[in-house]
């Protein structure tokens, strides 16, 4: 039987507590065995963004994921000298762990932009997507991007249809409203992020000086 590993990709600038709410609900949710998340290194959309040295955003990813059993940190794409698509990692961890199933878990905006994606239609053909709606009312959109794709979108996710598939999802929680840009704008004018991110995550914030200006 396959291990199911979760993917979740993103800058992590910082990461947050919502970053581990909906690492831990879809692991319980599609009884994944462990959620990979993969730090974007040089993220080819957000050239134009000030972000953190990838370093000291994976040492925080490390801090934050550490006590929560099947969250593991993956840095498989600060090894790389120049940007990372998705379409290479993905072709990378396939080649490492070819006895996984892989379910790449995407925000509904961020899914909504996935025809930007580089190869995005080999990504839709060769691996399953965990879309997560921030509200329910994304699901239409979604679904109409992907019957442009002729695809059908999953929603049992009890009985888990044969990979490649698109499973929209959907849950509650009070950690919805949680963003890293929120965490940074919160540290620019001096405010409270205890509610936002870890102990661990706030005192390397601190250590290094770092979204104050």
């Amino acid at each position: 039987m396959k291990n199911r590993v979760g993917l979740l990709g993103g800058t992590f600038n910082p990461i947050h507590r919502g970053h581990i709410d909906l690492g831990l609900q879809v692991r319980d949710a599609f009884s994944l065995d462990k959620v990979l998340y993969i730090l974007s290194a040089r993220p080819p959309h957000k050239q134009e963004m000030h972000i953190v040295p990838a370093p000291i955003r994976f040492l925080m990813l490390e801090k934050a994921l550490a006590p929560h059993r099947g969250l593991e940190p993956c840095d498989i794409e600060m090894k790389r000298p120049d940007f990372s698509y998705t379409y290479q990692t993905m072709a990378q961890l396939k080649e490492i762990y070819p006895d996984t199933e892989f379910y790449f878990l995407s925000g509904s905006e961020g899914f909504l932009k996935i025809r930007t994606w580089k190869n995005y239609k080999t990504l839709l053909r060769e691996l399953s997507f965990i879309v997560v709606l921030r509200e329910d009312s994304a699901a239409k959109e979604v679904e109409e991007l992907l019957a442009g794709e002729n695809i059908t979108p999953q929603y049992n996710i009890r009985t888990l249809s044969k990979a490649p598939s698109i499973y929209i999802y959907s849950y509650s929680s009070e950690k919805l409203f949680i963003s890293s840009t929120l965490v940074r704008e919160r540290v620019k004018e001096n405010r409270g992020i205890d509610n936002l991110v870890g102990k661990e995550v706030k005192k390397i914030m601190q250590e290094y000086n770092l979204y104050e200006h």
